[in-house]
Parts: structure tokens; sequence; C-alpha cells
């Protein structure tokens, strides 16, 4: 696919828009250089110049954050991992990785896998400035699927053992949308509850039999 043309034309804006028309793009999806600004004959007879382009097709959101993705894995030792962008919108992306050696590229409990997921949406939104900010969800094969569904069963676990023994049980500090999953699966156990306690790194959850939920904190997660 074609990502770079010049064109040249009487005036500058005609010149863009022949661009454009090359690449089959509209003006805002392209970056624009002008080469040469257009003069006029001398005389009417002699001389003369037009106006000289160079367009370049803007990168998407995604694939500047594959680019830059790419390079860390590179510097990782893992440049032999595929990158694939599984779907794309303006609001939202999903990118996944694939290959030997994910658990590197994973962490503890996904740690290093949210830790590049961050670093490539702020590199690839840089020049949003908080406009049109695109979220970018990024996979290490299914791990992210497979920490769901351990994190729904002992949701599940913990909630029948806190109406069993009738006693609150505290789970170790995690993520805001880890702690999410938690709340949502508990919920749908009857006779249990569940909220969140601490502050930052240290915030958890804490589940309950539901004659406890009065002396819970307000969930905010």
């Amino acid at each position: 696919m074609v990502n770079e043309v010049f064109a040249s034309e009487e005036t500058v804006a005609l010149a863009k828009q022949k661009a454009c028309d090359m690449l089959g793009v509209s003006e805002d999806q392209v970056e624009f250089e002008i080469l040469q600004h257009p003069s006029k004959k001398v005389l009417g007879m002699f001389g003369g110049k037009t106006a000289q382009v160079k367009a370049i097709l803007k990168k998407s959101v995604a694939q500047k954050a594959i680019n830059y993705l790419k390079e860390i894995l590179f510097y990782m030792g893992f440049p032999e991992l595929n990158v694939d962008i599984l779907n794309e919108t303006p609001e939202e992306c999903s990118i996944k990785i694939d290959g030997d050696g994910l658990g590197y590229i994973v962490g503890k409990h996904g740690e290093t896998l949210d830790s590049l997921q961050y670093l490539i949406s702020i590199v690839a939104n840089e020049k949003n400035k908080g406009k049109n900010f695109c979220k970018i969800r990024l996979e290490a094969g299914n791990y992210r699927e497979k920490r769901r569904k351990v994190l729904e069963n002992l949701g599940k676990h913990l909630a029948d053992k806190a109406i069993n023994f009738k006693k609150r049980v505290d789970l170790e500090p995690m993520k805001a949308y880890e702690r999410k999953i938690i709340h949502t699966s508990v919920d749908k156990i009857e006779g249990a509850c569940s909220w969140s306690e601490g502050e930052g790194e240290r915030r958890h959850v804490v589940v309950a039999p539901k004659e406890k939920e009065e002396s819970k904190e307000e969930i905010e997660d």
C-alpha cells in the first residue's frame, strides 16, 4: 500500500488535493510537507514555479502502538513474537502478542503486561493531548481471559466460604479491574457481599456474609 506521494499543481491547495486523490484519502488523514511554493511567471512568459508537496499517510493509534511495542520487544530479546491488531476503532483498539516466552511478557499477575499496555498507550496517544484518546488493550496469548476466569471462580469460592464460616475473608491487594471481577462474581452469590478497603497499592477486596454488609466501606472500584 502506498503511504507517501509527491504532487505538484498551480497552488498549494490544489497540490494537497491532488496528493489526497492519489492516496485515496481525505486531507485530515495526511501529513503534508510543502517542498516548493508557487511563483508567477515574469511578464507572463518566463520562469514561474508550481507548488510541490509531499504527502504522508498518518499512522493510526494502533499502528503507532504496534511499532513501539515491537521496538520494546526487540530490546527485551523477543523480536520473533507476533503482534497483531485484533480490532480498532477511534475510541479503542485491541492488540495481541503471540509466540514463545509469553510468561516473561506477562510477568507476575500480569504486571509486565500491564506496564507494556500503559507505555504503548501513552506513546501512541502522545499527540492527541487529551482529545480523542484511544484506549489500548494489550493481550498476551489468552492470559487476560484465563485470569478473568480464575478471579471469577475465586470470588465464588470465597463467597461460599464466607457464608459457611460466617466471617469475612480478606484477599491480597489487586488492581482495580481485577477487584471489579471479584465484586461482580460475589454479587451473583446470594447471601454474600464484597467491598474494597485500603489505599493505593494496598487496596484489596473483602468478602463477607451479607449480615456483615453494614460494616463495609463504600465501594469505589
